[in-house]
């Protein structure tokens, strides 16, 4: 879930799906035409990709005045998904959660390459994930444009590309005190799905934001010369704002009773604390109050203020009643 940034000059990138090493050869060129050549090809253009998948390496023209924002995120079954999901959604929900540390720095996403590791030839699964690609490519008007696949335990690597005006990306580095701290939507609903899937209770879940999440690009492209600081929720509420709080060498005191919930739900410092919500967790200037209010509106997205950056070095959640607690570990990846 962790993304990390990376020095980027790209004119020449990423890379040929290589399909399917330790299978059968024949079935190669076969499976690139028929799962992944074409996903998102009608957007090549205008994101300024002039080679894209079968070729050695893709060739990107970055637009005048940007710069280049890659992530890259890695999913494997029964850490970040289940095999119970429907391959639609765990096409999906791969690119998405990847696309959501792109909306944490403020960019618009431009495409992305897929490394899929497969245990077995299966054209029903494929056919599925597919589609699941084929979502979010038309969600967002993405391509896929390259990438890998071998034999192995299912595992999906997403990396993606986007871009900038340049200095105006928003980094974990910039929180000052006194600044308020901001969430969008709500906390807990990938969390409950995510324990209606584990008690094999599948009803109608396409829309949560568990296994379908919806990257909140529309604030974040307006959150750039506003918020000081940003990063998107994955790992946790408390833990990804001690992330701020580190990079930004500040403490933040959250007030339990701020935090919106999931329906309103009653939910422990421990609950809010799971992750995989993929919101925005942002800090601002008290002068800045309005206009976030506006943005809000603009995008039919709830931004709530949850919390104020002090000195120090920690985080401290304090209770309707004025005692403090700690915050609970979130996802841990080791």
């Amino acid at each position: 879930m962790e993304a990390w940034e990376l020095p980027v000059c790209l004119n020449l990138y990423l890379s040929k799906l290589n399909l399917v090493k330790g299978l059968d050869n024949l079935n190669e060129h076969q499976i690139i035409k028929e799962y992944f050549s074409d996903v998102g090809s009608a957007y090549l253009a205008e994101h300024g990709i002039r080679v894209s998948v079968g070729d050695d390496a893709a060739v990107l023209s970055p637009p005048k005045g940007k710069e280049s924002v890659i992530s890259v995120d890695t999913s494997i079954e029964g850490v970040h998904f289940l095999k119970a999901m429907n391959a639609s959604d765990i096409a999906y929900r791969s690119v998405s959660v990847a696309l959501s540390d792109l909306a944490a720095c403020g960019a618009t996403p431009s495409w992305f390459t897929l490394a899929l590791s497969l245990e077995d030839y299966d054209p029903i699964w494929l056919s599925g994930f597919r589609r699941g690609l084929e979502d979010i490519s038309s969600e967002l008007k993405i391509p896929l444009i390259g990438g890998d696949t071998t034999k192995g335990n299912l595992s999906i690597t997403v990396q993606v590309g986007g871009y900038v005006e340049k200095g105006k990306a928003l980094t974990r580095k910039g929180a000052k005190v006194g600044d308020l701290i901001y969430l969008t939507g709500t906390i807990g609903e990938a969390s409950s799905a995510l324990e209606s899937i584990k008690k094999d209770n599948l009803v109608d879940l396409k829309k949560s934001r568990y296994l379908r999440p919806k990257i909140r690009f529309g604030v974040s492209n307006k959150l750039k010369g506003i918020a000081s600081s940003a990063i998107d929720v994955s790992d946790g509420l408390f833990q990804d704002l001690n992330h701020i709080c580190t990079a930004s060498k500040v403490g933040a005191n959250v007030y339990l009773e701020k935090i919106p919930t999931f329906l309103s739900k009653s939910l422990s410092s421990e609950e809010m604390n799971k992750g995989d919500d993929y919101e925005i967790l942002f800090t601002s200037d008290k002068t800045n109050k309005e206009k976030i209010e506006g943005i809000s509106k603009q995008e039919k997205i709830p931004i709530c203020e949850i919390g104020l950056i002090i000195k120090g070095y920690e985080v401290q959640i304090i209770t309707p009643e004025g005692d403090f607690l700690k915050a609970s570990s979130g996802f841990q990846h080791f």
